[in-house]
């Protein structure tokens, strides 16, 4: 009797811990702070308006966060556990920022749940003093950015982005051109600490110190030339909306006597180049639009997207399919080729 007698008071002190274990994150308001230890749910969007503080708690996210512009949001010894709600797109719980807003991480954690992948859209203002992540990125975008110890998959610095960073422990370092830049970067290493001021695409710029990346990746727009020279590895992608053919290889490519151009002159119409001198090319992505018709042949594509009336033809090559799409009026038609 005593022993059923302390099995079932157990079991009601462990149902009431596991109660208090997770409870509802509290309304946010202008001049709030939510402090721990305790441990923290939040379904929907969470909307950050004003100032707003959280510190020392976990918190169950199952939604984006949405920050207003001129807004301020601290996070100081969070874990984040990111899920995204069922039959939404991955990425869904993020965070975005509507306009320029502050953002000041400390000390802080992000883990996924299931397959989620946690994009941060910042503009305004970032302050970072160790936030170790899995399975995330951060956008900037007109944002300055002073950041000490981050481990995340990826950093992008694009759109006039101003970015101090030491100690970068990245996956993907990477960059978006405008629709009419002449980029040119030199000297970035991988698996190996680096320290480095880049002038990035989009008129960004970073100065890097103590940082370790294992791709570095450009995405190329409209009419940019892109000048690479002694990449470790490269990943590299483009928008086209142009005919004709193209190849694009894999390894190491080009010398500084002859660099490696892709589009090849004279086999397409299409504005944009890349110029390669002793660049590591692992892949390529291709998200075609518009009226493209091109042909890739004897080419490594990773992510292939077609929208619009976009027609792409590909042979002799090999697709792995890490992101594959067709919509709107597109056509692909894969010849000789693997998949997957």
């Amino acid at each position: 009797m005593r022993i059923l007698q302390s099995l079932l008071v157990c079991a009601t002190l462990c149902t009431a811990v596991a109660t208090a274990a997770e409870q509802s994150l509290p309304p946010l308001h202008d001049g709030g702070t939510v402090a721990g230890p305790g441990e923290f749910r939040h379904d929907g969007e969470l909307k950050i308006s004003g100032k707003v503080a959280l510190s020392h708690l976990t918190l169950n996210l199952h939604g984006p966060i949405v920050v207003d512009a001129g807004a301020t949001l601290e996070l100081t010894d969070v874990h984040l556990l990111v899920s995204d709600p069922p039959d939404r797109p991955n990425g869904t719980s993020g965070l975005r920022c509507l306009g320029p807003a502050v953002i000041k991480v400390k000390n802080s954690t992000t883990e996924p749940v299931g397959t989620a992948h946690p994009m941060w859209l910042l503009k305004g203002k970032l302050e970072v003093a160790n936030f170790q992540t899995k399975n995330a990125e951060f956008h900037l975008d007109h944002a300055e950015a002073r950041i000490d110890r981050l481990k995340i998959f990826e950093l992008e610095v694009s759109h006039e982005s101003q970015v101090t960073a030491n100690g970068l422990d990245l996956v993907f370092l990477s960059t978006h051109t405008s629709d009419d830049d002449h980029l040119q970067i030199s000297d970035i290493p991988v698996q190996t600490s680096f320290s480095k001021n880049v002038a990035f695409g989009s008129g960004a710029r970073a100065d890097l110190r103590d940082t370790k990346i294992e791709l570095f990746l450009v995405y190329v727009h409209g009419q940019s030339k892109v000048s690479l020279s002694r990449i470790g590895k490269a990943q590299l992608a483009m928008f086209p909306q142009c005919r004709g053919k193209m190849h694009l290889p894999k390894g190491m490519l080009g010398t500084e006597e002859q660099p490696v151009q892709v589009p090849a002159s004279g086999e397409s119409d299409c504005p944009f180049q890349f110029s390669l001198n002793k660049v590591n090319v692992d892949t390529w992505d291709v998200y075609a639009d518009g009226q493209a018709d091109l042909t890739f042949d004897q080419s490594r594509i990773d992510e292939l997207v077609l929208r619009d009336n976009a027609k792409i033809r590909v042979t002799n090559s090999e697709i792995l399919a890490d992101w594959l799409g067709v919509s709107g009026d597109a056509q692909l038609n894969v010849e000789d080729s693997t998949v997957g």
